[in-house]
């Protein structure tokens, strides 16, 4: 078992600190302040999540989520109602760790609920007061990491977030990778964890006698598999509360007879988790109440923001990549619409410039003179509907196929290419170490849907109602049924005002006749060529009508992108304020009314750190006499408001005991820390990051790595 000392730098007697700072001011009560507290901002976080739905039209936008409270959570005041209830520990870890085992060693009862060697025998979530101390509530939970068992993870890891202390069972032989990654999201979640280490040691015949003769030998050798447990807690930013060796099974078999096997017990080491649970109580227990109460809502808003966030650069991302997937294709169809007028305009020169000779076949310029030319219109209106109309098909095919082609082609952009992803990072502490730990908000994974988003941007692209395509199949049967018709219209009044009623023609010489044809084709051409120009001139109109429609939608989702962007950073504003109550409510709580009172600006890291700006006679209280909040408290003074770079080393030495931390270098905006000692680089990031975020600097911090250490 390891031992957690309350840290006091210089080892003041207890009657220094009335002496050096004067006596405490009366003690305010904390707890209705922080229920209000509590109460409004889950209401105003409510109130923004609300807000940012409306904004996206109330409706889910396509691929981005927003995360929402889950079902059935209790509320701040109701879950807290009872201030005096026992402290609430949470048993967790992979199936057949032997939680179940631990909770009737714990409670003196429940033997029922211990697992036959199946997995997922526990899957609901049972609690029971201890038979040691009426202090503690253990809750056993399901086990993460089995085959389909993701249910259970998730009851688990919600129960989690209604601990006040997390006892992480693992059994002694390995840690499972599905495990590992349940151990990383406990840790972003805050709560201290207590490493139970669980020999499966087996209790017939000779395993029975080596556990009671040779407890060292069966409880030795497990360094490799602990050093790997801290690991994965590293990478979510913690480091263990406590951790104890325990034989889950035999404590609880010491007491199935229904009076205790003082040997088998004894062995079982059980009275080393019970004995820390009882210290974490005593020292605190009201901290651990106050901290519930207050991460409960803090975690909501936290993935809410982490939402925002997310959504924002993807709606970014998604209207970039829109706008030049849209503008692609356009380009591409305007193209193809200007080749296909060029082609249109050519059968039409080509159909009329072969009737331009017509008067030389024409052998009798008698009565049928007439007929014969109005044969030759018909013949060559015909030849047009076909060559026009086939020139049309081949058209709206070439911009299906464009548009196909477009659509395979953006799949394989990513959406990442156009992201803004400086917007992701403004005092992202909590979104940074989601990133690292390789979880998602809430267990969810955002993202932008990829894919076959051009042809909903464009219409429906293969047939749909809208979009270019609609505009060509609607109009093509108008323009061929167009052509077909002009000999019932404009062309036949021209035929007609040449040829009938005019006698003295019909008796002309053939010269005569090419005189009068001449014109007549000039004007059938000019009908043609204005008619396919004002269809192809409708149809650009179209397609220019359907890009503003596209680009508005982009500009939209830059709007909502922006909506939200300023949402996120009002529920940054909401936590720092939590945070600064968050702080004072734990000062009261230790009894440190004079600092609750001096804390000027904080910010925390749940399960980490709490950093907190002091006026210059506070701080120096609280780095000679550091409270015990339950979490490491880091000072600073409002003195280094106008050197927050350089200041960051003061909050830093409050971060380690007995290290050396200087700085390496400063500007204006930045500075370089080096802390010697050897720290896991994952924890040092996540001290590094918080300070960023309090600060306001970007802060960078070194350590002194031992050769091979990780």
């Amino acid at each position: 078992m390891t031992t957690r000392d309350v840290r006091n730098r210089y080892q003041w007697q207890p009657f220094a600190l009335p002496v050096l700072f004067g006596e405490e001011p009366p003690a305010k009560d904390p707890w209705p302040g922080l229920l209000e507290f509590v109460a409004t901002f889950g209401s105003r976080t409510s109130q923004i999540r609300e807000e940012a739905l409306t904004a996206a039209g109330g409706t889910a936008v396509a691929g981005i989520e927003i995360a929402q409270p889950a079902s059935g959570e209790k509320s701040a005041r109701s879950a807290t109602a009872n201030l005096n209830a026992p402290m609430r520990v949470v048993l967790m870890g992979r199936t057949m760790a032997g939680k179940s085992s631990l909770l009737a060693a714990m409670t003196g009862s429940h033997l029922e609920r211990i697992g036959d060697g199946r997995q997922r025998f526990s899957r609901d979530i049972f609690g029971a007061v201890s038979s040691v101390s009426e202090h503690v509530e253990v809750v056993d939970t399901p086990g993460v990491g089995a085959h389909g068992g993701a249910d259970d993870t998730e009851i688990a890891l919600k129960a989690a977030l209604d601990a006040d202390v997390v006892v992480w069972v693992n059994s002694s032989d390995s840690i499972q990778q599905e495990s590992a990654a349940a151990l990383k999201l406990l840790g972003l979640i805050g709560k201290p964890i207590i490493v139970a280490i669980n020999c499966r040691q087996s209790l017939e015949g000779i395993g029975r006698l080596n556990l009671l003769r040779f407890p060292d030998r069966v409880f030795g050798n497990r360094e490799g598999l602990l050093d790997e447990i801290k690991r994965h807690m590293a990478d979510a930013g913690v480091e263990p509360l406590d951790v104890v060796y325990i034989h889950a099974l035999a404590a609880a078999q010491a007491l199935a007879q229904g009076e205790v096997q003082t040997e088998l017990h004894t062995a079982s080491r059980i009275d080393d988790l019970t004995d820390a649970l009882e210290k974490e109580h005593a020292a605190h227990s009201a901290s651990r109440r106050a901290i519930r109460l207050i991460d409960n809502e803090r975690q909501t808003a936290e993935e809410l923001t982490e939402s925002l966030l997310q959504g924002s650069i993807n709606l970014i991302a998604r209207s970039a990549r829109d706008r030049e997937m849209i503008n692609d294709v356009h380009r591409r169809m305007k193209r193809l619409v200007l080749t296909a007028g060029e082609s249109m305009a050519s059968d039409v020169e080509s159909a009329v410039g072969r009737r331009r000779d017509w008067h030389l076949i024409v052998t009798d310029f008698g009565k049928t003179v007439q007929s014969d030319w109005a044969d030759e219109v018909r013949l060559m209106q015909e030849e047009l509907t076909r060559s026009l109309g086939s020139r049309l098909t081949a058209l709206i095919a070439d911009l299906k196929s464009t548009i196909a082609d477009a659509d395979t082609e953006w799949t394989s952009v990513s959406a990442d290419h156009f992201a803004l992803r400086d917007l992701k990072d403004f005092n992202g502490v909590w979104g940074n170490r989601i990133a690292r730990a390789g979880v998602g908000v809430a267990g969810a994974t955002l993202g932008l849907s990829g894919g076959a988003v051009l042809g909903a941007q464009i219409g429906g692209a293969l047939g749909l109602a809208g979009g270019p395509l609609a505009i060509l199949t609607a109009g093509a049967g108008l323009f061929v049924g167009g052509i077909a018709g002009l000999a019932a219209g404009q062309i036949k009044s021209l035929v007609d005002h040449i040829f009938l009623g005019k006698d003295g023609v019909l008796r002309k010489r053939r010269e005569q006749v090419a005189k009068q044809v001449g014109p007549i084709l000039d004007d059938i051409e000019h009908e043609y060529q204005k008619a396919i120009t004002a269809y192809l001139g409708g149809l650009r109109s179209g397609l220019e009508g359907e890009l503003a429609r596209s680009d508005e939608q982009s500009a939209s989702l830059e709007r909502l992108s922006s909506h939200w962007t300023v949402q996120a950073k009002h529920l940054r504003t909401l936590v720092r304020d939590m945070d600064r109550e968050t702080i004072s409510t734990l000062l009261r709580v230790n009894g440190r009314e004079r600092l609750a009172r001096s804390v000027k600006r904080a910010t925390r890291v749940p399960g980490v750190c709490i950093l907190a700006e002091f006026d210059d006679s506070a701080f120096w209280e609280s780095w000679l006499f550091p409270p015990d909040l339950g979490e490491v408290l880091a000072g600073g003074t409002s003195l280094w408001s106008n050197y927050e770079s350089a200041g960051a080393s003061g909050y830093a030495l409050g971060l380690v005991e007995a290290a050396k931390v200087h700085l390496v270098k400063t500007d204006g905006g930045s500075a370089t820390l080096r802390i010697h000692e050897d720290i896991p680089p994952a924890i040092t990031t996540v001290w590094a990051e918080g300070l960023t975020a309090h600060t306001g600097r970007n802060i960078q911090i070194e350590t002194t790595r031992r050769t091979g250490s990780r």
